[in-house]
Parts: structure tokens; sequence; C-alpha cells
């Protein structure tokens, strides 16, 4: 496989064939373009005398209104190619009705991924043996293994000339091996023509059983979460190839990540055997823990943030991250029955009116569910009362009432106010947002086994060091 277009966010434009799975030879030729408006191959155009093109409302060209079809087999520059999960476009072009009506009409395939060096199935057919994934600042976060030799008249540098695997385990839960492996490379600055060293970090997935592009996506997705919340930046998956037997082909689509340079104080140090820990809990948590990270994870990777944006996001995201870590706090059901049945009785003998009483019954239906406050105050907990000192968080009762009372002011926006509780201003949100970030970073690394010692500087740091 060529090397020209190996990044999920290259950039060409190509002349193209494609054609459906089982029928090679109804081939359809074109341009195959891919920017920042994302995939499109548009069939070459079709010239014809008399025959009238209708082109579509713009409202119908989406993904939810148009026919789908979800593989297409091809070929272009770099070899063989798959383009999937593809909306087809009705034909694009106009007629014109002078003399003789002229017609040019094109097709247009807008595709999720491109698979660029071999043909696969479908995003959820489980046809791949393995994949490789490079990140962002991963290569930085990772220790140098290469040797270096300091002579009186010279420095010797020894490079390993084959890959070097730094962590191999496996995860039970996905049933599948990892591996995390650094190649070195020799490049020339063009400016200066110093030789530099560049390391290149991998990480191999390899299950136990085939699995889909889809499987390997969402893998990469978490780890590239994962290795954010590690290093304390923003970290973009930059590259996915993916293996089948001989074959191998990577993996191109329109990326969303927000990606930030790495930061060595902002960055967790941990062993190999910690790494190897985070990484099988990261990947083996419960399906209730993998939708809300997307959220969690979320408000840690965005730096551009309206303050009150970032505040309410902060809020939901430490009261998910305790929905799916902590246990409830509440009266058990029996209980909680009991005192529905008095309520209602109560009501009865006060006769209160049906509809009064049906509102009364509907809000303590709700009530025995775990407060924002009761969740907050748990979080704290996990933390000892020296850390939260340290992030200025001495006085929790304080710091847990002005999170509630600024999360309901936000929510129940025109409510009645109380002049007693003056929300914060700018800076004083802000700082407070900080202190937030810090406990939600805390608690998720607690969670993935780091012990508070060895995470208490960042943590510290993190909700301190604006002031």
């Amino acid at each position: 496989m060529a090397d020209k277009h190996i990044r999920l966010d290259s950039k060409f434009s190509s002349i193209a064939g494609f054609w459906k799975p089982g029928a090679p030879s109804k081939v359809m030729t074109g341009n195959l373009t891919i920017d920042d408006d994302g995939i499109r191959f548009i069939t070459s155009p079709k010239y014809a005398r008399g025959l009238k093109v209708r082109t579509p409302p713009m409202g119908q060209i989406n993904l939810s209104s148009t026919a789908k079809t979800g593989v297409l087999h091809g070929f272009f520059e770099e070899g063989d190619c798959t383009l999937l999960h593809l909306p087809v476009v009705e034909p694009i072009g106009h007629t014109a009705y002078d003399e003789v009506s002229q017609s040019i009409c094109s097709t247009l395939y807008r595709g999720t991924a491109l698979v660029s060096g071999m043909h696969t199935g479908a995003f959820h057919h489980r046809c791949i043996d393995s994949a490789r994934y490079t990140f962002t600042s991963l290569a930085e976060w990772v220790p140098k293994t290469f040797n270096e030799e300091w002579g009186k008249e010279h420095i010797t540098i020894k490079l390993p000339m084959q890959e070097k695997t730094l962590l191999e385990f496996t995860v039970d839960s996905m049933r599948a091996r990892v591996e995390l492996k650094v190649r070195y490379t020799l490049t020339t600055d063009e400016e200066s023509k110093a030789r530099q060293i560049k390391p290149v970090v991998f990480i191999e997935v390899t299950p136990e059983k085939c699995e889909s592009l889809s499987w390997f996506l969402g893998t990469g997705n978490r780890l590239e979460n994962l290795f954010s919340l590690l290093t304390g930046t923003s970290v973009g998956m930059e590259t996915l190839f993916i293996y089948r037997g001989e074959q191998n082909g990577t993996i191109i689509r329109k990326q969303r990540s927000v990606v930030r340079p790495y930061e060595v104080l902002e960055a967790v140090r941990c062993t190999s055997s910690q790494l190897a820990h985070a990484i099988t809990t990261w990947l083996g948590e419960s399906k209730g823990f993998r939708e809300i990270e997307r959220l969690l994870l979320g408000v840690l990777r965005k730096s551009e943030l309206f303050i009150e944006t970032e505040f309410l996001s902060l809020a939901q995201a430490l009261e998910g991250f305790h929905r799916a870590t902590g246990k409830e706090i509440n009266l058990g059901k029996p209980a909680f029955k009991d005192l529905r049945k008095k309520i209602e009785k109560f009501l009865q003998k006060q006769r209160v009116d049906a509809e009064t009483a049906m509102r009364v019954n509907s809000a303590v239906a709700y009530s025995n569910q775990t407060s924002f406050r009761s969740r907050l105050k748990e979080l704290c907990t996990r933390m000892s009362a020296a850390t939260l000192a340290q992030m200025q968080i001495s006085e929790t009762e304080t710091f847990i009432g002005s999170v509630v009372q600024m999360r309901n002011f936000f929510t129940h926006a025109g409510g009645s106010s109380n002049a007693r509780k003056t929300p914060l201003d700018g800076r004083e949100l802000f700082l407070l947002s900080q202190k937030m970030r810090a406990l939600l970073r805390g608690v998720f690394l607690l969670h993935l086994g780091f012990p508070e010692q060895q995470i208490q500087d960042l943590i510290v740091r993190e909700g301190t060091k604006w002031r």
C-alpha cells in the first residue's frame, strides 16, 4: 500500500472507479474527492439530447431522505479502495430547453469513510483481523527507549532497527490483545539540516475473532478519550490501519477531534502495569458507562467554551459520572413505598382536590432519586481532606452549595429569585469551574486505579493554576 494517503484526515482528489460488491463488470467512473466537505464520489457526467433531468430540492439532499447503499468497491490512484455507508443522492445536473433540449447529469455519492488499500465489507461486517492506531501526543508522553553514550569527542545514539514492544496484555472483557509499540526513524530538519530522532508510537488491537470496522473505530475513539484523560490534553487519532490476512488498508474519514499540544506538567506519569490496568479498566467498562463517556471527556477536552456552557457541562458530567460509578443514596423500596402510602392517605384525609393531589404524588414519586448535592458530596469524599484543601475546596459544603446554586440558577432561568443568593460573576464562575474540572479528572483517575498521592500535584495544579 502506498504511503501518500494514510492519515484519518487526509485530503485529496483522484479519478476513480467504483462498483457494487458482486457486480465488478458494472463500473462507475468519476472523481473521488475528500476535503472539509466530506467524502464525495461524483460519477462522470453523461450528456443526452431530449432527456429531462429533475434536480432534487435542497431539502431532499440529506442523509435521512436518500436511498442508502452500504458498500462500494473501487480503484483509485493508490490502488484498491472501499467507500462505506453511502447515501445515494438523486442525479444532479441541468437541462437546457432551446431548439433541441439537452441534458447533462451525474450521480453524487457521499461516504462516511474510505478504506484505502483493500476491499472490505460494510461497517458492521466482521471481516477485520486487527488494527493499528497512532495518536497525537503519544510519542511525547511515552518514555524514550533509545540509548545515548557520551564520549570525549562524540555522542553515540543507538536506535533499535525493529519495532519495540513496550507493553502487551489481554483485555478479557473484549477478548482482545493490546500491544503498545514504538519505532524510531531518523529525519532531517529542512531548515537546519540537522538529523532528528522521531519516535512513532503504535497501539495494536487484535481481537480473538474477526471484528467489524465499526468495532475498531469505536475502540480507537475510546482510546483517544483515555489518552486525553491521562495526558491532560486533547488527543486525536491520527491513523488507523486495518489488517486481514496478508491485506492491509488505512481508514480516511472526516474528523472532528479537538487536538491540543502536549504539556508535560499536565500528564500523568505511570508505570507500564498502571497503564495496562487503566486501559483494561477503561475498555472493560459497562455499556452504561460508555454511554456517558463522550459527555464526560468532551467537557475535559474542549478548551474554548462560554463560561456558562462550561459550568453546565461540568455539572452534568459530574452527575453522570456518579450515576455510572457510585451508589444511589435513597430510601429502600419497601420504606419508600410505605412513605408514599402515608402521604396518599394524608392527602385524602385533608380532602385535597384531585389535581393538586396528583401533582403532589407525582413530585413524591421522583423524590427518592439521589440528589445532585448528595452526588457531589460523595464524589468529594473520594479524595482526602488534604488534597481538597490544596484545591481550595476545604469547605466542601460551601463548594457544593455554590455548584448546586449556580446549576439551579441556570437550569431554572426566569423562576423566582432569592435576593440573598446572588449569582457568581464571570471570574468567580470560571474559578469554580476549574475546581469542578479538577475534581472530575481526579475521580476519573482514581476510578482507573491511580493512587491519590501520585496524581495529587496534577489535580491541585489543574484546580488552582488560574488564581
